[in-house]
């Protein structure tokens, strides 16, 4: 029996959560009335999208045999690995804990905050107000030019 390559299990493995993921966006129900754009339609696309993606790299790894990069000796991950994914794990944090308390404005700019320390950004501020503004953005999209309700920007107006 052949040992699978650790970059064929990773394709396999997104292969089946697109196709896991496909079969959701299937039992979505429809809507009661007649829309141009459904639910279907975006999380449709990214799972097309992601499954292309996996089937594009099993197709790269299956023809070019590539090497993991884990077993390159020259090859090792960044200093300070660790930090950057324990601020990434913050940033994301702080969205899920902060949505319900200060709404989706300040959350979103303290998850992008985080973020982008995972990132080794040095600009604690900038990246606040980076965040805070592409979240505004973000929410007038989906609030104002689409219709869909996220939340309160700012919690208590």
């Amino acid at each position: 029996m052949t040992r699978l390559k650790p970059t064929r299990v990773a394709g396999l493995i997104l292969l089946a959560l697109g196709l896991l993921a496909g079969w959701q966006v299937s039992i979505i129900p429809a809507p009661p009335a007649y829309a141009e754009v459904g639910p279907h339609l975006v999380p449709g696309v990214t799972v097309a999208l992601l499954s292309l993606l996996a089937i594009a790299y099993l197709l790269a790894d299956w023809q070019t045999g590539q090497v993991d990069m884990i077993d390159d000796p020259e090859e090792t991950p960044n200093p300070g690995a660790n930090k950057r994914l324990q601020w990434y794990g913050i940033g994301l944090a702080a969205l899920m804990v902060l949505i319900p308390i200060t709404g989706l404005g300040a959350a979103g700019a303290f998850a992008f905050v985080g973020i982008a320390k995972a990132f080794d950004s040095k600009r604690t501020t900038i990246d606040f107000l980076i965040g805070a503004i592409f979240t505004t953005v973000v929410w007038m999209i989906f609030a104002l030019g689409l219709g869909v309700q996220l939340g309160p920007l700012v919690k208590g107006f």
